[in-house]
């Protein structure tokens, strides 16, 4: 046997003894509590400036660590969510209620920890649906004054709105829930907050902050065929730059029916989407938004680095040699088109959400998943964009019991640290959508360096709309139209700023 073959069969192994002892917590009982060293890969590290670091989690795995809570009753009381109903298609909370077990991984791993803090705190877990307007909801709900709702899980854009409005509770002040446990995401813990105070957070008690985390695909058959370099190869050499991408893409492009017209009946490098804009910009490093030494946001896009980010960013968006966009199209669902595109083999490089790639499950040709190019090697991290339609945690203020709460959503997340977050990783070596252990190695790097911007979560005067704003026009005067604007977009800031130093 090869030596190829060797290290290929000792990761395949590695992998499933991997899975094996995560999915053991899915029937496994509480463990003795100790002190939770945490290391999560949905997580990733926090930087420095961290309030609420995550532990170091360098001991066993195979122990199953247990949040400190109270032994304690509820009566059998109903602890309801208010989540996004049907409604939201592939964007409707899948995560929070199952009634039952049916065979698929998320559903019955979401069913197996509902009941097991049931049984533990005598309590019944229930959802309430939601339609399209979840935010006025959630405002009507609390401007009544009744107590409905224990938990909110609406978009992250929804809870910007609800966080500015004074609807919800400061996380940080809720008894019992330790933000710095590895159940719960340490980037959104340090991304999400202004003056010191947290409205809204993600961990392992969801999963669709997962799907909404952007990255790349690209076809392994077409790689070979164009003698393109291995992009797995690529990213563990430290190679994968946006110039190297943008050197992949060009010169491959092909008028495949010659009638001198590059549309959607042709070849490209790549294929992608507006939002794509914003993906290149956040994995380049560059913020919209940064955060001074008081915690508050500040506008950040008109540097030097990162005005040379944006314009490498219109140099692949803006030529059609390169890239096609669905955001050309008139389609009542342009998105398909791409879709369909890849697919069918029209392109090397597809740009999306994670949750995208779920639906391309049933493509033949083999494909891979690689995170987001860094800009220039130097550069330490990468990012990964987590786009606000991500479901996100938070407590309306008409919530009168805050000891249960805070008691129930720790163990929910702490619990779904051994079921949701395993069955999620199950999904995807279960050849749901990932094809390789390459993509369940990249899957990790991806995971976690995510970012949550503020700006795109509170798009405070059009500000976290300023780049895909401009990709319709194919507007490249970035500096003026910045400049113009910053008046709208410092007034939105200081408001939201005001009302979270100044609550009423």
């Amino acid at each position: 046997m090869k030596n190829g073959d060797l290290y290929f069969m000792a990761k395949k192994i590695i992998c499933a003894l991997i899975i094996a002892a995560m999915l053991t917590g899915l029937f496994a009982s509480c463990g003795e509590s100790k002190t939770d060293t945490g290391n999560n890969p949905q997580s990733g590290d926090a930087n420095s400036n961290a309030e609420t670091p995550a532990d170091d989690d360098s001991n066993a795995e195979d122990v199953k660590l247990s949040p400190d809570l109270p032994e304690i009753q509820f009566d059998g009381y109903e602890f309801m969510f208010y989540v996004k109903g049907p409604v939201w298609n592939e964007w409707a909370n899948q995560d929070i209620y199952a009634e039952e077990e049916n065979g698929e991984p998320i559903n019955d791993a979401v069913y197996r920890r509902n009941r097991f803090v049931e049984d533990k705190y005598n309590i019944k877990i229930a959802e309430k649906p939601g339609e399209w307007d979840t935010t006025g909801h959630v405002k009507k709900v609390v401007a009544s004054g009744d107590d409905i709702y224990d938990a909110v899980v609406p978009n992250m854009n929804s809870q910007s709105d609800l966080a500015a409005g004074g609807n919800l509770l400061d996380l940080k002040q809720i008894p019992h829930l330790d933000l710095s446990k590895k159940w719960w995401d340490q980037k959104a813990n340090v991304d999400l907050t202004i003056d010191h105070k947290l409205f809204f957070t993600v961990g392992d008690l969801f999963i669709m902050d997962n799907d909404a985390t952007w990255l790349m695909i690209f076809n392994k058959e077409l790689i070979k065929d164009l003698a393109l370099e291995n992009p797995y190869d690529i990213v563990r050499n430290n190679k994968w730059t946006f110039d190297k991408f943008l050197e992949m893409g060009k010169g491959v492009s092909r008028d495949l029916n010659g009638d001198g017209v590059m549309d959607r009946n042709d070849f490209y490098g790549m294929v992608d989407q507006g939002e794509s804009m914003t993906a290149y910009y956040l994995a380049s490093g560059e913020r919209y938004v940064t955060k001074d030494e008081a915690d508050l946001p500040v506008t950040k896009m008109d540097t030097e680095r990162s005005l040379a980010v944006i314009e490498k960013i219109y140099d692949l968006m803006y030529d059609n040699t390169i890239s096609f966009n669905y955001w050309d199209l008139s389609d009542a669902e342009p998105y398909k088109i791409t879709q369909g595109m890849f697919e069918n083999n029209q392109a090397v490089f597809k740009i999306t959400a994670l949750q995208l790639v779920i639906r391309m499950r049933n493509m033949e040709t083999n494909f891979g998943i690689i995170p987001m190019t860094k800009f220039e090697e130097a550069q330490k991290d990468y990012g990964h964009y987590v786009h606000p339609t991500a479901s996100a945690l938070s407590i309306p203020t008409t919530n009168n019991n805050l000891e249960r709460t805070g008691i129930i959503l720790e163990a929910l997340a702490a619990e779904s640290y051994y079921t949701v977050r395993p069955a999620y990783y199950e999904v995807s070596i279960n050849s749901k959508f990932l094809r390789d252990e390459e993509s369940i190695e990249m899957l990790d790097i991806i995971l976690a360096s995510r970012v949550f911007d503020l700006a795109k979560c509170f798009n405070w005067g059009g500000l976290g709309m300023v780049l895909e704003d401009m990709y319709r026009p194919k507007n490249r005067n970035f500096v003026s139209t910045y400049e113009k604007k910053m008046n709208s977009y410092e007034k939105a800031m200081n408001k939201t700023i005001e009302s979270f130093m100044n609550p009423n």
